[in-house]
């Protein structure tokens, strides 16, 4: 297979993920809950409203690495057999508080001029905008051959909401050895559970029926 026609399959294949993603954040409450195998909430540092993130399919066996408190939060979570210096699967969630206002695409469009920053190299996939629970939503992934600090490969999906008192980015990353417009070597199962993670994490108001939480099983 050529460069050319092996990087038109890796965009392929991202954004086919990505259209799925797109799909599914635009479901029905009952959906979620309906897919929900366990309850993770995120424990903020300010506790501004009854607002909160939950990961209804966060993974099993995944423990926290790294956190970061503050106006920006950031926890890092791998698998147990992975630390916060030597990954292969990471979940990253990043907080901003008092930043409610800042336009997803904007947002969208910093991150990808860090990536760029940062990587010898950038795929990146199409920005996707709509409504997740009753918030604004986004969903993008970036590749990024080669990192300029850890010499390895990354790909990552990111979900965005927009709450009313936070933004909340939650993002699912690989990190590969370094790869060309081929893409990287990530099993297709590891992509679909990664949608699926993202798929169903929401930001929900306890009380609130335009934001409802969902209920366990």
């Amino acid at each position: 297979m050529s460069q050319k026609s092996n990087r038109t399959f890796f965009v392929r294949t991202v954004l086919s993920c990505a259209t799925v993603m797109a799909m599914a954040m635009t479901a029905t409450m009952t959906a979620v809950i309906g897919a929900a195998r366990a309850q993770n909430t995120l424990p903020l540092e300010k506790p501004l409203s009854a607002e909160r993130l939950m990961m209804p399919l966060f993974p099993n066996g995944w423990i926290e690495a790294s956190s970061t408190r503050g106006n920006i939060e950031m926890i890092d979570y791998v698998p147990q057999d992975q630390s916060a210096g030597v990954w292969r699967d990471r979940i990253t969630l990043e907080v901003y508080h008092d930043l409610n206002s800042l336009p997803l695409d904007v947002l969208y469009g910093r991150i990808q001029a860090v990536m760029r920053a940062q990587c010898d190299g950038v795929i990146a996939g199409r920005f996707q905008s709509g409504v997740n629970n009753g918030y604004p939503s986004a969903f993008w992934t970036f590749g990024c051959k080669r990192n300029l600090g850890s010499g390895m490969g990354e790909t990552r999906y990111s979900k965005a909401i927009q709450g009313e008192t936070r933004v909340y980015v939650l993002t699912r990353a690989w990190q590969t050895p370094v790869y060309g417009d081929q893409g990287p070597d990530i099993p297709q199962r590891d992509i679909e559970d990664a949608v699926a993670f993202l798929t169903t994490a929401v930001v929900c108001a306890d009380g609130d029926p335009n934001h409802a939480c969902p209920q366990p099983r």
